[in-house]
């Protein structure tokens, strides 16, 4: 089915005068073209790919209270790039019931099929994506990586950017206002955004690992105001967790965040940024971040940077080893520490909301990175040992405050930023709860 779409050619920001109709198939990646036709790139550096969200359109979800089509503007500010729209039929989920219909997989590679069947693709691929959306590029991403098609392989090696709109990445605590805001959207889709979604929280772990590895962007938004009554996408749950990306705060809500008002809009002007960051930058063969001769990696608008081995340290850290996947409760049980289970639950905790507040300052994953890695060689080396040797609770102990806490102190309190015993207890029992560090021989 083709949908017709009347658009305003653009000739100052977001103002109009002229008027195109533009024809979109609802599921095939659709070329928008800028208003001046002959300014098309027959060579394009970047292909920008807009994806809608949950019971969105490739219309309705880019376009504004004036009728002016986002992608457009888009295309019209950045003339060696092609812009596309791309999604899923909204209809074929309409009316099913909770738990059934096209999941985020299927969805992943349905709009993974499609791109790959474009004909003229840029080197570079660049994702601006709202709500479900985002969390269908993150399942598309881990497709192309785990496919044997090499045209998938492709696909997944042009990406050098993400920018998400709204996407509940640690999913979401008001799926159920969700489910009422677009009750005729309820699906498998809907279903997914629970806070305990243990399918979410592997493609969130996927995608902070990936990124890291392929060096991709990666910009996040989150509205702040409420749609009726609530506010969907916080900044906790907008938070993609990954290095270099800091939640931005968008003057909207979860519907009206990815229409930005004026050419003048900080969304709009934050995206473009976005994308010059790409255009200009020299990159590596995979198109993301360069690396310079010190074996750093660039960390954000400031041009901090990070060393590549601490990056890989803070990323290993941050995600769940294989080794145990025992939980840190279960842990503290079998190594007859029972008592501590409350209080490290909570010292843990407190780490990871830290790890995530600072997680786009490269000075912070830094640090963090330094004191996890000095914590967990620590331990490892010392308090191993005497858990290995069937030390006593109070050995243990001992060993952790002489050998762990102690020296981290010293090591890493500054005259600026003091180190305390409680952060690096929030640190070993985060480690802990990672499976990075065992409490007892098993």
């Amino acid at each position: 089915m083709l949908r017709a779409l009347l658009l305003k050619n653009t000739t100052h920001g977001l103002n109009t005068k002229n008027t195109k109709i533009y024809y979109m198939a609802e599921e095939a990646p659709t070329l928008v073209p800028p208003s001046d036709s002959a300014s098309l790139s027959e060579s394009p550096e970047l292909d920008i790919i807009f994806l809608h969200g949950l019971a969105g359109d490739r219309v309705s979800t880019w376009t504004n209270a004036a009728k002016e089509f986002w992608p457009l503007l888009i295309a019209d500010t950045f003339t060696t790039c092609r812009v596309y729209t791309c999604g899923f039929k909204s209809s074929r989920t309409a009316g099913i019931k909770a738990g059934e219909g096209t999941s985020i997989m299927d969805l992943g590679s349905l709009v993974a099929d499609g791109l790959i069947c474009r004909e003229t693709p840029a080197p570079k691929t660049l994702f601006i994506c709202h709500s479900l959306g985002g969390l269908v590029v993150k399942q598309m991403l881990r497709k192309c990586s785990d496919s044997a098609d090499s045209d998938f392989n492709e696909l997944g090696r042009s990406c050098v950017g993400v920018a998400f709109l709204a996407t509940p990445h640690q999913g979401s605590k008001f799926a159920s206002t969700l489910k009422t805001i677009l009750s005729h959207a309820a699906s498998k889709q809907l279903s997914q955004l629970t806070v305990s979604e243990e399918e979410l929280f592997s493609l969130n772990e996927y995608f902070r690992a990936h990124v890291g590895r392929k060096n991709i962007a990666v910009k996040s938004f989150y509205e702040t105001e409420k749609t009726w009554g609530v506010q969907i996408v916080d900044k906790v749950s907008g938070n993609p967790g990954v290095y270099g990306s800091d939640p931005i705060p968008v003057e909207a809500d979860h519907i009206g965040i990815c229409k930005p008002e004026t050419s003048d809009a900080p969304v709009h002007r934050s995206i473009c940024k976005f994308i010059r960051d790409h255009l200009e930058r020299k990159s590596t063969g995979t198109g993301g971040p360069a690396e310079d001769q010190e074996g750093t990696v660039g960390g954000g608008e400031g041009g901090s940077t990070l060393h590549l081995d601490l990056l890989s340290d803070f990323e290993i850290f941050t995600q769940m080893s294989e080794d145990d996947r025992r939980d840190l409760e279960t842990k503290l049980i079998v190594a007859k520490r029972d008592y501590l289970v409350r209080t490290a639950k909570r010292k843990k905790e407190r780490f990871h909301m830290d790890l995530r507040r600072h997680i786009g300052q490269p000075a912070a994953v830094a640090r963090y990175a330094r004191l996890m890695a000095d914590v967990e060689s620590r331990f490892n080396r010392h308090v191993a040992r005497v858990i290995a040797d069937g030390g006593e609770l109070s050995d243990v102990d001992s060993a952790i405050q002489d050998y762990v806490i102690n020296p981290c102190i010293d090591v890493h309190s500054t005259t600026d930023q003091t180190v305390s015993a409680n952060v690096v207890d929030g640190a070993l029992y985060y480690l802990a709860g990672n499976c990075h560090i065992a409490w007892d021989n098993d």
